[in-house]
């Protein structure tokens, strides 16, 4: 926000109290209280009992009590409802702040104190201060060319100073040349160091791209540069040394500097900010920062130093140079009220301080040093990310370890575990010689395989497929897919060949896995049916419908109670499992006594 607003003589924000003169016409009717602008009470304005000469005795002061920066002021003269007359043609100006301890004639960047005022009774005469005034307390002396009485009215423009910055001390600026890099604003003491007084390195103007431009009639010189050459300084550093009004914690700070490389200008190689409590001792650790030479781009620019939360009310700037000049044109902080209780440095002593002390002072809060930001300092920095860097692999190989012994386990775990068993039955119709196997359902196929077991479990009862099945596969048959039965007469050379083939048997999923111990255990499989000798390919050969009855009969005839009818394929989409490619078939006589044994097996079990 722009530092223009009204401080209060108008509106009353200052009270009376705070307004005072050095004498008055008439105390009541135009005091020093009736000074304010467009105000008509009373008598209308503040009348000095004296008469204005050009050397000017009598004064308006305006306490403010904390500092302001003052950037305009306007006067009126005594309107008094058309009555009054006087006015003050010009005037002076005086400040003063705790820090300066003296009242300081205000001039201009051209070195000009009178001020120009007013032409009648009734305008208000606005004037900008260039610079700017820092100050607590502030005077008008009424000023004029010839004798005469003069009445003001007046009002001050600014804000409250919120930089804290009381004062900076420093070497005056050198000549280049004709010109003069001089603080020219500078309000302190010029004794061969400027001391407790504030000046252009403060007042919120850059200088400008081009240091020449800085020094015409038609430009403002209070934005000019201030510089140093190296050659006077015997090889040390520029020191520029900052007092704030309370103890502070610093976070940051802003050097606006020029660099003219090609004109033995630029910027700095190295600063060291140092803090201190009471001004006299700087034993903290500096904060050092170096800046890296440019010498591609000429122009000015702010650089940006990184306080880390230090605590001081004084600062310490040492630069190093980097070519014959330094030149600055501002320099700001960014900083609160520290809260807390602090007390001033001790002097260092000569001696090495012993280990002990060094431990003592460190838990002592009355003696410790300026606190540093330790968790900012690049080592700690280094040594927290390779721990956490270190952290997170061993997490991730841990993570590994685990996903990989969780899939060796679900490789290597057990088969009847893994998978589902056949359900048992008595099958004495099976041989000792049949393989046992389970059964494996493939998720996107829904196909069931065959697979041998481990010895271990011959001797328990499993529902298992013929012998001649456990050297192959049955294959992946998908559950929606209808599938012929086997034809092995359609093949043979001789047109009397006896056939033998397996009727295709579909069983239900459900009944697979749920129903099939209720049901007989020679469903499991199919019976191997004679066919008769034809005379030519197409009369050896079942038809559809012809294997799916027969095997039907040969079901319902040996084994009640009779199985689901299978006349018709199962519907696309449906639960099923189909079995095909049977073993080839047996001889006649062999096929008679093993239906004979299924016989009485299956009378035995229903007696």
């Amino acid at each position: 926000a722009q530092c223009i607003a009204p401080l209060g003589m108008e509106s009353g924000a200052i009270p009376d109290a705070d307004i005072t003169a050095s004498s008055s016409f008439d105390s009541g009717n135009v005091g020093p209280h009736r000074a304010r602008l467009k105000q008509e009470s009373h008598g209308g304005a503040w009348c000095p009992k004296q008469q204005i000469t050009a050397e000017p005795r009598e004064w308006l002061e305006i306490d403010l009590h904390t500092v302001h920066t003052i950037t305009a002021t306007g006067t009126q003269g005594r309107f008094g409802n058309g009555q009054g007359v006087e006015y003050s043609e010009a005037y002076m100006l005086e400040y003063w702040r705790p820090k300066l301890g003296k009242w300081v004639r205000y001039r201009n960047f051209r070195g000009e104190e009178v001020i120009a005022g007013n032409k009648n009774t009734y305008l208000e005469s606005k004037h900008e201060l260039e610079p700017s005034i820092w100050a607590s307390k502030i005077r008008f002396l009424p000023y004029s060319y010839h004798r005469r009485t003069v009445c003001m009215r007046v009002e001050l423009y600014g804000c409250p100073w919120n930089d804290g910055i009381v004062s900076y001390s420093m070497p005056q600026g050198d000549k280049r040349n004709n010109w003069e890099f001089f603080d020219a604003t500078y309000d302190g003491y010029w004794d061969g160091q400027l001391l407790r007084g504030l000046g252009q390195l403060t007042d919120g103007k850059t200088g400008p791209d081009q240091i020449k431009m800085g020094y015409y009639d038609n430009y403002d010189r209070s934005q000019g540069w201030v510089g140093w050459k190296n050659d006077t300084r015997s090889g040390h550093p520029l020191e520029i040394k900052f007092e704030f009004d309370h103890v502070r914690e610093f976070s940051a700070i802003h050097i606006y500097t020029l660099n003219q490389f090609t004109r033995d200008i630029q910027i700095f190689s190295e600063v060291s900010v140092m803090f201190s409590i009471g001004g006299r001792y700087y034993t903290g650790d500096p904060i050092v920062y170096s800046y890296m030479e440019d010498k591609i781009f000429e122009q000015p620019r702010n650089v940006t130093v990184k306080l880390h939360h230090r605590i001081g009310k004084f600062v310490k700037l040492k630069f190093k140079f980097a070519l014959r000049w330094i030149m600055i044109s501002e320099i700001t902080f960014d900083s609160d009220i520290a809260h807390g209780n602090f007390t001033p440095e001790t002097p260092p002593t000569t001696e090495a301080p012993r280990l002990r002390d060094r431990t003592l002072t460190r838990d002592n809060p009355l003696q410790a040093e300026v606190p540093v930001a330790k968790q900012d300092d690049p080592t700690y920095m280094a040594v927290i990310i390779g721990v956490l860097t270190v952290v997170i692999l061993l997490l991730a190989v841990a993570i590994f370890l685990i996903v990989t012994r969780h899939r060796q386990r679900k490789n290597f775990a057990s088969p009847l575990g893994a998978k589902s068993a056949i359900p048992t039955g008595n099958h004495q119709h099976l041989s000792p010689e049949s393989a046992y196997g389970t059964t494996e359902k493939d998720p996107s196929l829904m196909t069931y395989r065959v697979e041998e077991l481990d010895d271990r479990y011959a001797g328990t009862k499993l529902t298992t497929l013929p012998r001649d099945l456990n050297d192959r596969l049955l294959g992946d048959v998908r559950l929606d897919e209808y599938q012929e039965p086997f034809h092995e007469n359609k093949y043979r050379e001789s047109p009397h060949a006896a056939y033998y083939g397996y009727s295709t048997v579909v069983v239900d999923n459900k009944d697979l896995h749920d129903n099939v111990e209720q049901s007989d255990a020679t469903y499991d499989y199919a019976v191997p049916m004679p066919v008769p000798s034809v005379s030519s390919d197409q009369d050896s050969v079942f038809s559809k419908s012809s294997s799916r009855g027969s095997a039907k009969a040969c079901l319902q005839s040996f084994f009640p109670p009779p199985p689901p009818p299978m006349s018709a394929p199962p519907l696309r989409g449906s639960n099923n499992l189909t079995y095909s490619n049977p073993p080839s078939p047996e001889p006649v006589c062999e096929r008679e006594r093993r239906s004979s044994k299924r016989r009485e097996h299956s009378l035995h079990r229903y007696a």
